[in-house]
């Protein structure tokens, strides 16, 4: 498929295809709007942006470094927590690692399709996500923290 004539669809084409999502992509490129939500999202249903998206995708993807099958399967290391999600180096040369499984499975589920950044997902009133926080040291860890840092367990 050719370029879009529309100066303003390839763009935005080109922005939801490295990432950004609709809302963005539209305010970016036209921040004089009042609602870019609904402009981005009438964009993006228009069937010529939507193939030249998908376009510009699989031609990125087959440029990449790493392969759509790699990436997933780091995410699942990152979503297993086998992996950090992010290092911070200091200073002083410690480092501390970051372990945010809900943002590789929210990363995962863009590159698989199945999440486009929308709200539509507030609005299932059946669905809903629990988490449980503890303190870094706390006197009781859970037993998939012990299991994993390989930890022999304390049976009392």
């Amino acid at each position: 498929m050719p370029r879009l004539t529309n100066r303003l669809h390839e763009r935005f084409a080109w922005l939801i295809a490295e990432g950004m999502d609709r809302k963005a992509a539209y305010a970016k490129l036209c921040p004089h709007v009042a609602d870019p939500a609904t402009l981005g999202y009438k964009l993006y249903r228009r069937l010529d942006v939507k193939s030249r998206i998908s376009e510009i995708q699989s031609e990125v993807h087959s440029r990449a470094l790493m392969g759509i099958d790699e990436k997933r399967d780091r995410l699942r290391q990152m979503i297993d927590g086998e992996i950090p999600t992010k290092v911070i180096r200091r200073k002083d040369g410690s480092e501390e690692f970051v372990y945010d499984m809900l943002g590789a499975l929210i990363a995962d589920a863009k590159m698989a399709g199945e999440f486009d950044g929308s709200k539509a997902a507030e609005k299932d009133p059946g669905l809903s996500v629990t988490f449980r926080v503890l303190r870094r040291n706390h006197p009781i860890p859970p037993r998939e923290w012990v299991e994993r840092a390989g930890v022999p367990e304390i049976v009392e």
